[in-house]
C-alpha cells in the first residue's frame, strides 16, 4: 500500500493537454486544498500528484495520465478517503469525488450476490486492513460492501445488487483520537491530534497520561503507563476494475 516514489506538481505546460473538469465533492467539509494520487489500470502513476486548481474545478494533464484515470487521496485529517473512479479525459466534463469514511457509506441492494477475493499487502507483507468494494458504474458509483482482510492479508467479500465490475479500495487503520487518562489495551491504535503521517500502536497496555505526548516518528512514545510504537499511515490504494464472481444460491 505504500507509494514510496517522491511526488512533484506538474507545471501547466500547454503540451500536456490540460483538461478542466467541473468538480463536485460529496463531503460537507472538504479540504480547501485537495491532493490526489492518479491511478491507471490499478497501478499508481509514479511521480505525479494532482491538486485541486480552484474551488469548483480540477485540472488534469491528459498527456501524462492517459484517457482513463482514477484518483485516490486522503483527507488532511486522514478521517476519510477521497476517490474518483474511471474519469474519461476525452469526454467527461465534470467529476464527482466521493468521501468514504470507516463506515463505508451506503451499501447496495438487490437479489443477486457476487464476491471478490484477494490479498492486501504492505511492502510485500500480508496485512489485516479494511477493504471497501465500490460499484464501478459511471452513472451510479457507490459503496456496495465493506470487509476486512485477515492477518494473512486474504479477503473474500460478498455483495448484492450489482454484477458488473467493481473497485477494491484498501484502507489503512487510522485508529482513534488520543485521549488523556484513558485505559488502553495492547494492540490499540491512536493518532495524534495534529496528523504527522504516523499512527501509534500500544505495545505496553496501561493508562495514558494527563496530556498528549510529543509524538516521535522514529522511537517509542511513553504516555503515563502506556508505551506506543509508531508506524506509517499508508495512503489508500485502489485495485480494479475487477469482475466479481457470482455466488450460487
Amino acid at each position: 500500500m505504500a507509494i514510496e516514489n517522491p511526488f512533484f506538481v506538474v507545471a501547466y505546460e500547454s503540451s500536456l493537454g490540460w483538461v478542466d473538469l467541473d468538480l463536485n465533492i460529496n463531503d460537507t467539509d472538504p479540504d480547501p486544498v485537495l491532493a490526489m494520487q492518479p491511478v491507471a489500470e490499478g497501478q499508481p502513476i509514479a511521480g505525479v500528484r494532482i491538486f485541486r486548481s480552484a474551488q469548483e474545478t480540477l485540472r488534469l494533464p491528459r498527456e501524462i495520465l492517459g484517457s482513463i484515470v482514477s484518483l485516490v487521496g486522503t483527507k488532511t485529517d486522514q478521517s476519510k478517503a477521497y476517490i474518483a473512479l474511471a474519469i474519461d479525459l476525452n469526454n467527461d466534463v465534470e467529476i464527482t469525488i466521493t468521501a468514504v469514511d470507516e463506515t463505508g457509506g451506503d451499501g447496495g441492494g438487490g437479489e443477486g450476490q457476487a464476491h471478490i477475493a484477494g490479498t492486501v499487502q504492505i511492502d510485500g507483507t500480508p496485512v489485516a486492513r479494511d477493504v471497501v468494494v465500490i460499484k464501478d458504474d459511471p452513472s451510479d458509483r457507490k459503496v456496495v460492501a465493506v470487509g476486512q482482510s485477515a492477518a494473512n492479508g486474504a479477503f473474500d467479500i460478498t455483495y448484492t445488487g450489482w454484477d458488473g465490475p467493481v473497485i477494491a479500495l484498501a484502507l489503512d487503520h487510522y485508529g482513534n483520537d488520543f485521549q488523556a487518562s484513558t485505559a488502553l489495551n495492547a494492540g490499540a491504535i491512536v493518532h495524534p491530534s495534529i496528523p504527522n503521517g504516523y499512527v501509534y500502536e500500544v505495545t505496553v497496555a496501561g493508562t495514558t497520561g494527563a496530556e498528549e505526548p510529543a509524538w516521535s516518528t522514529g522511537t517509542s512514545v511513553q504516555s503515563g503507563g502506556v508505551t506506543f510504537s509508531p508506524r506509517p499511515y499508508y495512503r489508500p490504494v485502489a485495485s480494479g476494475p475487477l469482475q466479481g464472481e457470482e455466488v450460487e444460491p
